[in-house]
């Protein structure tokens, strides 16, 4: 969990700041609580609670006392991610930052999609300093049956203070990804343009899950500079669970400076406790009632099952038994988490479809009729990237 990062003289302490920092995270919570609940097995959200030493290029050693309420939700066709940090540095000095990135999506063309996307940002530290920025981006992306290769294009306008010293922003980015079983490595170069700011970032993120542990590596390097510093710059992160809803987080590192988020280089070290907000389990529809000889009124989710067969062709054969249904959608990493509908055999909730999934290890969710995204009997409950729950097989 990366502190915040704007800048921390020793300025008196800013009246008011306590009464609504305090207020933006009661209420973010609140919202978190009542969106997971709403959107059920869709949405993740967490409330990380911790301290940070961190050390600002220029500035002394600071304490900081953390609070970070993050909020995703991942629908067929968009997303959505949401992100605060609220810290008390022991100056007495208070920073409040958030932002906001929704996404839009075409399905697959075979293996091509189009993204697109908006992010409205801000920070503010005590009674001197205050960042925006507004930015879009488009994405033109390759997956494959392992990863995928995208390229983007950002643009929009970042400001220190007031608009009229706003500045324009242009960035263009290449990016690629790798997964195997629990393994993900992602490598990524990009240019920006920040008014007369400009600089080069290429690096490299690792992120392992063994179980419920979840260990993450950045490490890149800036250069091509002007204004914005040049070096090598990495951090690291883990994420050790020890029940359904909380987990221990340490992390640390250093980070480049931000032109677009108006942010300044660091180190850091830092340790957290994350309480994960978890959605209800009953479903938000009323699911169609059983036939005569069918489950006799049992969870819908408890007797849907999977089954799966290697064709000669060298697909996999997906078959889910379900209850009666109008509909059944999965999703999983070899569909990169974009619902794919399930063909109907049989009016009792026999449904199947072949993809080409390659061997090894991978995660599914099952959704009936439009409503919760569920694990299927036949797989290995686990926590997925996301922090619900997800059904985990294996392809011979």
């Amino acid at each position: 969990m990366r502190p915040g990062v704007t800048p921390s003289p020793a300025n008196p302490k800013p009246p008011g700041w306590a009464y609504w920092g305090t207020s933006l995270l009661a209420a973010t919570s609140a919202f978190l609580l009542s969106a997971t609940r709403l959107l059920h097995a869709q949405a993740s959200a967490t409330i990380d609670m911790g301290a940070s030493l961190v050390r600002y290029d220029g500035f002394l050693l600071s304490n900081a006392l953390t609070i970070t309420p993050t909020f995703t939700w991942l629908g067929s066709r968009a997303a959505v991610n949401a992100r605060g940090t609220f810290l008390r540095f022991e100056s007495g000095n208070r920073s409040l930052q958030g932002s906001v990135v929704g996404s839009v999506f075409t399905r697959p063309a075979t293996s091509w999609r189009i993204e697109a996307s908006g992010t409205a940002g801000a920070s503010s530290y005590a009674d001197f300093a205050s960042f925006w920025h507004l930015l879009g981006e488009v994405r033109v992306r390759y997956n494959t049956d392992r990863g995928g290769i995208w390229l983007g294009v950002t643009g929009g306008r970042t400001a220190f203070g007031s608009t009229d010293e706003a500045r324009p922003v242009v960035a263009a980015s290449i990016n690629a990804m790798r997964r195997q079983s629990g393994f993900v490595l992602l490598m990524t170069a990009g240019r920006a343009f920040v008014g007369d700011t400009q600089y080069s970032d290429i690096g490299m993120t690792a992120r392992r899950q063994y179980k419920k542990i979840v260990l993450e590596m950045l490490l890149a390097a800036r250069f091509w500079s002007q204004g914005a510093g040049e070096g090598v710059y990495g951090e690291a992160s883990g994420v050790l669970p020890f029940s359904e809803r909380w987990a221990a987080v340490i992390s640390g590192g250093r980070y480049p400076s931000d032109p677009i988020r108006g942010s300044i280089a660091g180190r850091y070290v830092s340790a957290a406790i994350r309480f994960r907000l978890q959605p209800t389990r009953r479903p938000v529809f009323p699911l169609p009632l059983p036939h005569s000889g069918s489950n006799g009124g049992a969870d819908p989710m408890s007797t849907t099952s999977l089954t799966l067969t290697r064709e000669a062709s060298g697909s996999v054969r997906l078959l889910l038994q379900t209850p009666p249904a109008s509909s059944v959608e999965i999703a999983g990493d070899f569909t990169d988490w974009r619902p794919m509908s399930l063909a109907s055999l049989t009016p009792q909730g026999g449904w199947e479809i072949v993809l080409r999934i390659p061997p090894g290890v991978h995660q599914i969710n099952v959704r009936i009729d439009g409503g919760p995204w569920t694990v299927p009997v036949g797989t290995t409950r686990l926590v997925g990237d996301y922090g619900d729950d997800v059904g985990s097989f294996v392809v011979p």
